[in-house]
């Protein structure tokens, strides 16, 4: 039979084993690797994104909200020109966060974007 000591002990093993299995809360530390922005592009990248997060749904339509539309390459370059695009999505001073109500993006989601800015955010 086990002494009060050592089932303690186990307990406690047991709860810090299992506690810290759960450190890594870095997308880029569970999955291995960094984020490699390298090749991003709107059709195959950017445009995911965006409907992933669930901009397009808001930013859309005849009435998008807050009058930004996202739904088109040329609705996207206009936020991107006037610098609404990325600083909502990294939540700079001066501009509504974004994505509104939800998780912010992943920091390589974020890395993406902002590579596809400064290679002049074309539309292929």
């Amino acid at each position: 039979m086990l002494s009060i000591t050592k089932k303690f002990s186990i307990l406690f093993i047991t709860g810090t084993v299992a506690i810290s299995g759960c450190y890594y809360d870095k997308e880029d530390l569970l999955y291995g690797g960094a984020c490699d922005p390298t090749g991003t592009t709107y059709t195959g990248t950017i445009s995911s994104i965006l409907k992933n997060y669930g901009c397009v749904n808001c930013h859309s339509g005849t009435s998008p909200s807050g009058a930004i539309n996202l739904e088109s390459y040329t609705a996207v370059k206009t936020s991107v020109t006037n610098g609404k695009l990325y600083g909502s999505i990294t939540h700079a001073p001066g501009y509504v966060p974004m994505p509104d109500g939800a998780a912010s993006m992943t920091s390589c989601d974020i890395k993406k974007i902002k590579a596809w800015i400064d290679a002049g955010a074309t539309n292929n």
